[in-house]
């Protein structure tokens, strides 16, 4: 977080309004990651918990801004401390409200249920691969402009290509998740979940795109193709930034799991309430553990993407081969793709 005074405080308020955002993008019944049926959704001590917080988010981003204006610890420290402090304060909503739910009996009398949309296997959405195709040419191009150049320092040719193969994997993966369909509205929250899943698809691929077309401009600075400016430095970071303000909008738009969006299933509700399924989640909603679950992936609970089941063996196998990644690279057995080669 090093950088100019105005960029610190810049990057304390993205952190409150990324964190403040998110209980307002939930889904109505997950207040702070806790399943609650769809009547109580109002009730007092949710709308508490979330005062609360929002008071919390604030308090934190003034004193954090105050800090790094008198200039006290690094603002790398501010950072991580205003991270632990906001999902404190996250952590600290959510118990209230399992407490209340708990005490209170909110699922008392209520006919619980899961629910499966068969469609979504028998018609599944399909990732438009065609979007990928920009990603494809654009390594490509870096490719071959730095063999004309002669250099040996093909580390932004490396990123690019592994793009291209952890985007497409993690597209399939998500397309085969775990669908978000809730049992009280069967028919319209498939069609929501349906529509989320094909924008979130879309936008990984042309997100593929986006990164490399920035190491391509970097690549070309890298080559000494081009001068490494301050013109040149923004323009190979703004398709980075366009990926990132379509995701937000999508983020609003569409709200977690697509609850947001206008259905076109035209089923009926039903008298049942979504399965209480909170002994599965963990850490305010965010982490996921359930042996008897076969999905590999699930959506969290908050924020617009997928988390692993950890009752799966193989995401284990996954944090495995991360772990090892990061401790050769740190190591040094393992070199990462970088900026300076």
């Amino acid at each position: 977080m090093t950088g100019p005074l105005w960029l610190n405080l810049a990057l304390i308020a993205f952190t409150a309004a990324t964190f403040a955002s998110a209980p307002a993008l939930a889904r109505p019944t997950l207040p702070f990651g806790v399943r609650v049926p769809a009547r109580r959704t109002g009730e007092a001590v949710i709308l508490l918990a979330r005062r609360r917080y929002n008071r919390g988010i604030a308090v934190g981003a003034i004193a954090a801004c105050g800090v790094v204006l008198v200039g006290g610890p690094g603002p790398e420290i501010v950072l991580i401390g205003l991270v632990a402090v906001y999902s404190l304060l996250g952590g600290l909503a959510s118990r209230s409200i399992a407490a209340a739910k708990r005490e209170e009996g909110w699922y008392t009398g209520t006919r619980q249920a899961v629910t499966a949309d068969t469609t979504l296997r028998s018609d599944p959405v399909r990732p438009q691969w065609i979007l990928l195709a920009p990603a494809v040419l654009l390594t490509v191009v870096t490719a071959v402009i730095g063999l004309f150049e002669g250099t040996t320092n093909f580390s932004t040719v490396l990123t690019q290509l592994l793009v291209l193969v952890l985007v497409p994997l993690l597209t399939i993966a998500i397309s085969r998740a775990r669908p978000e369909i809730d049992a009280a509205q069967p028919s319209a929250s498939a069609s929501r979940y349906r529509e989320y899943l094909h924008g979130v698809l879309s936008l990984l691929l042309i997100s593929a795109g986006c990164v490399n077309a920035t190491m391509l401009v970097v690549s070309l600075q890298l080559w000494q193709v081009v001068e490494t400016t301050v013109p040149t430095t923004i323009v190979a970071y703004l398709p980075l930034l366009a990926a990132f303000v379509a995701w937000i909008v999508f983020s609003v738009k569409a709200g977690d799991a697509g609850h947001r969006l206008s259905p076109t299933g035209d089923g009926p509700e039903t008298r049942y309430e979504q399965r209480d399924d909170d002994r599965y989640w963990h850490a305010a909603g965010m982490v996921y553990l359930n042996r008897n679950d076969p999905a590999l992936l699930v959506h969290r609970r908050v924020g617009t993407y997928w988390t692993l089941n950890l009752g799966h063996p193989i995401a284990w196998v996954v944090l495995a081969a991360v772990a090892v990644t990061g401790v050769l690279a740190g190591l040094g057995v393992v070199t990462l793709p970088a900026k300076g080669g």
